[in-house]
């Protein structure tokens, strides 16, 4: 059965974050469907006692998405409008943005917190930082979304780069989670952000083809492109029950890593 992995980035710095988050808690305990929040620290911050609230909930899980939200690796993006590059930070700047975030996940939710979404994310994700590959080891993450680019550091990623666990570079339990398709606030804007019924009908296509191929969906959202010219987040419930209708099953980021270890132990003892 396709399974759907809905995972929002959380980094605005205003009261966006506040709206979406009081949003998000409605239409996934009404929905009775389970989400990932991946969130900056400063974000959290800014916004404890809502988390707070979303944490003890159920429907809504918290992981990180460093603490000041800086590019673990450079990205080269090429696309129409040419190439552009966005510099990463060194590494020592980016273990100490990420132990920073876990640590507002422990201090204010009091999460050890296992998952983590890279900033911007790139091609091959991580697999190419080995050192940084270590630090998540070493403060518990085993959940990374950091592989969601293509070729071109730019989109759609393919729905055939399935999640897979960084084992070739001696990290087994490092479970890698592409971003498919193209993020929300990108294809909204090449849309028009008015346009909530065109994304919608966008939404509905990458769910057909999931379930025709039978492959897993890494869906990425953020607070405030969610929000924009739809708060009421009609099409965050237009495609869980578009999802629900075609038998995929909703996963949060923690049950999904339970769910693709023990598939692996299987295999493995086959």
């Amino acid at each position: 059965m396709a399974k759907l992995l809905i995972g929002y980035d959380v980094e605005a710095m205003d009261e966006r974050t506040d709206r979406f988050l009081k949003k998000a808690m409605q239409v996934h305990a009404e929905l009775r469907s389970p989400a990932s929040m991946f969130i900056v620290g400063k974000t959290l911050e800014r916004n404890a006692e809502q988390c707070r609230k979303a944490a003890e909930e159920g429907w809504l899980e918290f992981h990180q998405h460093t603490y000041s939200h800086v590019l673990l690796k450079t990205v080269v993006q090429e696309n129409e409008e040419g190439i552009q590059v966005f510099p990463g930070v060194s590494f020592e700047q980016a273990k100490a943005d990420i132990l920073q975030g876990q640590k507002a996940l422990k201090d204010i939710l009091g999460i050890s917190c296992t998952g983590l979404t890279a900033p911007y994310n790139y091609y091959r994700g991580l697999g190419d930082r080995l050192d940084l590959l270590e630090v998540l080891r070493e403060c518990g993450i085993k959940i990374i979304r950091s592989a969601g680019r293509n070729e071109r550091d730019w989109q759609p990623v393919p729905l055939q780069w399935q999640p897979y666990f960084y084992a070739p570079q001696g990290y087994p339990e490092l479970l890698e989670c592409p971003l498919h398709g193209w993020q929300d606030c990108i294809a909204r804007e090449q849309l028009g952000w008015e346009n909530v019924a065109g994304y919608v009908e966008w939404l509905k296509r990458d769910i057909d083809e999931a379930v025709r191929l039978d492959l897993d969906f890494v869906y990425c959202s953020h607070d405030w492109s969610s929000l924009a010219c739809d708060p009421e987040l009609t099409h965050i419930r237009a495609m869980i029950a578009y999802a629900k209708e075609r038998g995929m099953e909703l996963m949060s980021y923690s049950d999904y890593y339970a769910f693709k270890t023990s598939q692996a132990a299987s295999i493995s003892q086959e």
